[in-house]
């Protein structure tokens, strides 16, 4: 497998892993998600939900980036 397939695959996993954690964020700020333990935070953008998007989104920047240098 080339490096440019390799990196097409993982923008695809990372695309698709970024849009599912914003929008498990999203259901944290309309209360709608109750695996969180936002209850116990001010705010949510204390949440593991917002951790793991922000987290999302800067490996898809970086994959993205990568895969734009090609």
């Amino acid at each position: 497998m080339t490096t440019l397939i390799t990196l097409q695959i993982l923008n695809i996993v990372l695309f698709m892993g970024t849009c599912y954690a914003w929008y498990q964020f999203a259901r944290v700020v309309m209360n709608k998600c109750d695996t969180c333990s936002v209850g116990l935070h001010q705010s949510p953008f204390k949440s593991k939900c917002f951790v793991g998007a922000v987290f999302f989104t800067a490996s898809f920047a970086l994959a993205l980036y990568a895969l734009l240098g090609v």
